[in-house]
């Protein structure tokens, strides 16, 4: 490596401290990427992952599992009933958990869980406001 250009050697160095980041579930913006992960009868029926400022706790991070979401899809939609075009329904008992890495942040159990979209022509399912609510109680939060 003493052959390679400073530049070249800086470069490298850099990449490897960001992919190092990265395969940690971080990086180096002061963000944390987080999954969010919905269980209908043992079955994982959604998922999503978003990310949360490093300096947010747990309350905060609730608040934001319904938002800025990298990615999200309904694992088992047959799990679901539909009673409006962009509203999805869970009945009985829903285990939510959210994650970091493979670390459990916080995780509860509600009775019930509905998830929406923005339109009926998109894929984008996430926690409506409401029911983030309702998890944080249920965490005592």
């Amino acid at each position: 490596m003493k052959h390679l250009p400073l530049l070249a050697r800086s470069s490298l160095a850099l990449f490897t401290a960001l992919l190092a980041f990265a395969a940690a579930g971080c990086n180096p913006w002061g963000m944390r990427l987080f999954s969010l992960e919905v269980r209908h009868g043992g079955e994982v029926v959604y998922q999503s992952s978003f990310d949360v400022r490093d300096d947010k706790g747990t309350a905060e991070i609730w608040d934001e599992a319904g938002e800025n979401l990298f990615a999200d899809g309904l694992s088992a939609p047959e799990a679901f009933t539909f009673p409006e075009d962009t509203r999805a329904h869970l009945d009985g008992t829903v285990d939510v958990r959210i994650a970091h890495g493979d670390g459990i942040i916080s995780e509860v159990s509600l009775e019930g869980l509905d998830l929406i979209r923005s339109s009926e022509d998109t894929t984008d399912w996430r926690l409506p406001r409401e029911e983030i609510l309702r998890a944080k109680a249920a965490a005592g939060l």
